[in-house]
């Protein structure tokens, strides 16, 4: 049973690692008119990267623990029990490449097209290519090399290797030790939180990483501020959401930051996507007329009249005040359902008091239904 269990897992991950890097490699394909696809194999001590590019077939397996010099140009290391083996395949011409360890130091063998080669100087700039992709587009021992980074050169190291990485996974897995190494000070958090909206492509990528520093960096207006502008350049509804929901999830927006986000959320194309999120924000925070101005404009610029309809009632759950109800049936006007815009009005009628602005403002609001009988529902509720 453990072995299985331990089978299962490493399923799992392949799965998961293969799956987070075609999300890159789509994006990458509709950029450019390139085919391309990437996956990674980790299963206990073998590691094995497969790239293809149109007319590059490039295979990278590692068994045991190999280790690279710090500028990738050659191998230093390897276990008793390790190998490092290399599959290039491009522009008709097939180059491969083996090493092990024996008696202490490093054996190695190349050819090209099948016909054994010297191991010349050609073939050592070759191979040092070949070492970089491993790391920065394959990801090969990222962790182990984020720990070497800090000690070397600190945070600022890291970020400026994520700068110099090819795949997003990789970026991410970066970023992900980076924090993990403890409370980064608050200029290189600033730094790898706007490095973190331009480096990454990839919308899932990002918002998963903006999720995480949500948790321990968004400590000031500022720093929130630019998780916002980061927030803005996922394209994606859902993962923009995501993003967001994690940011309003900790309550503490100052006024601009407030109405900034609200902006973010009136981007969303989605319906659903949008009106959850403004749901969130009328649950969590008080709206000073500059939010009620964006809030609105987030609104009315929801076609689904279902949604406006939700967003807008949850306005009226928390003991609403006379501007709260006054901003509410402005928002109304922009509702084209007879029906929704009874059930909103209804609601209206039910929370206010006798406050007169209040009452015109109603009225006049059931003056724009279509409908009689729904006009006469909404009219009987203000004066019964």
């Amino acid at each position: 049973m453990p072995r299985l269990r331990n089978k299962l897992a490493a399923i799992s991950l392949t799965l998961s690692v293969i799956c987070a890097l075609n999300i890159t490699s789509a994006a990458q394909t509709k950029s450019s008119s390139k085919s391309e696809r990437t996956s990674v194999n980790q299963e206990n001590n073998n590691w094995n990267w497969h790239h293809n590019d149109n007319s590059v077939d490039l295979q990278v397996t590692i068994r045991g623990k190999v280790e690279f010099a710090d500028d990738y140009s050659d191998i230093t290391s390897i276990t008793a029990d390790g190998e490092i083996r290399v599959k290039d395949d491009r522009g008709g011409e097939v180059r491969k490449f083996e090493a092990t360890a024996e008696g202490g130091s490093i054996k190695r063998s190349y050819s090209v097209n099948g016909q054994s080669r010297a191991f010349d100087d050609d073939a050592r700039r070759w191979l040092a290519n070949i070492l970089n992709q491993t790391v920065r587009l394959g990801g090969y021992d990222a962790r182990a090399r984020v720990q070497k980074l800090l000690k070397q050169s600190g945070p600022r190291g890291v970020l400026a290797e994520i700068s110099q990485l090819k795949s997003d996974y990789v970026k991410r897995i970066y970023f992900d030790e980076l924090f993990a190494q403890g409370q980064l000070d608050s200029d290189t958090a600033r730094q790898a939180l706007r490095l973190a909206g331009t480096e990454l492509s990839s919308d899932y990528e990002k918002a998963q990483l903006l999720v995480k520093m949500s948790d321990s960096y968004l400590v000031n207006d500022e720093m929130r501020a630019i998780y916002i502008e980061g927030v803005n350049t996922i394209q994606s509804d859902y993962e923009r959401g995501r993003a967001l929901s994690a940011l309003l999830k900790r309550g503490e927006l100052s006024k601009g930051n407030l109405v900034f986000a609200i902006k973010s959320a009136g981007n969303i194309k989605s319906d659903y996507e949008r009106a959850q999120l403004l749901i969130k924000i009328t649950n969590g925070f008080e709206l000073d007329p500059a939010a009620q101005n964006a809030y609105l404009d987030a609104v009315a610029s929801i076609g689904s009249d279902y949604e406006k309809g939700r967003v807008l009632s949850a306005l009226l759950k928390k003991e609403p005040g006379k501007e709260t109800l006054l901003f509410t049936l402005k928002s109304a006007s922009t509702i084209s359902s007879d029906y929704e815009k009874a059930q909103l009005l209804l609601k209206v009628a039910h929370s206010s008091s006798n406050d007169d602005a209040v009452r015109t403002a109603l009225v006049e609001a059931a003056r724009t239904i279509s409908s009689e009988y729904e006009r006469g529902r909404v009219l009987s509720a203000v004066f019964k």
